[in-house]
């Protein structure tokens, strides 16, 4: 029984050398490229975009998972990225009057209605998509300072356990919380 490439079933599809682009077998007689670590078959020597058949002296480039792409080819994709890359809209900074402005409409109003947001945008002369995520980051701040102070609450009544009755009392004055609160959450 012979495989595909004329090499015995057996010996050489289950043990010798794979093309790296094919995953066949190669037949230790037959003729191979290599690039670096990497063995192909002459006709899978190729590019992996416009399928050129690679000869020697031809630049190329290969990618780590052993895919060959020309230098044409690699270039005019490089100039794509980079065109594409730089397509990318630069970050908005904020000024402190610009932000002041948004901290006081969101202080008054939290949940904006679109023409205000709108009026916001003409006002400060920042893009309405700024004065949404800069609300929304508000907004966030907002709720992640909220947990800092009940994080700093929990960490007084755990340090308290340890001791009496007498620190238990004390820290739950300090936090302003009854002795009948602190004894439903924490006990």
């Amino acid at each position: 029984r012979r495989g595909a490439q004329g090499c015995p079933a057996s010996p050489c599809r289950r043990f010798g050398t794979k093309c790296t682009a094919c995953q066949q077998g190669i037949p230790p007689t037959q003729v191979v490229r290599k690039a670096q670590d990497f063995v192909y078959h002459l006709h899978c020597f190729a590019c992996i975009i416009c399928s050129r058949q690679l000869a020697t002296g031809d630049e190329f480039y290969l990618m780590e998972d052993g895919r060959l792409v020309c230098k044409e080819d690699y270039e005019t994709a490089k100039q794509n990225d980079d065109s594409e890359a730089g397509a990318k809209r630069p970050r908005t900074t904020i000024t402190a009057k610009q932000l002041e402005t948004l901290k006081n409409a969101y202080k008054n109003s939290p949940k904006p209605a679109r023409h205000v947001r709108e009026q916001l945008s003409s006002e400060t002369g920042l893009d309405m998509r700024v004065v949404q995520n800069r609300r929304a980051k508000e907004k966030r701040l907002k709720k992640d300072a909220g947990g800092h102070r009940w994080g700093q609450f929990y960490k007084s009544v755990k340090r308290s356990r340890g001791g009496g009755k007498l620190e238990k009392e004390s820290s739950a004055e300090d936090c302003g919380i009854s002795d009948s609160e602190l004894s439903f959450r924490g006990e």
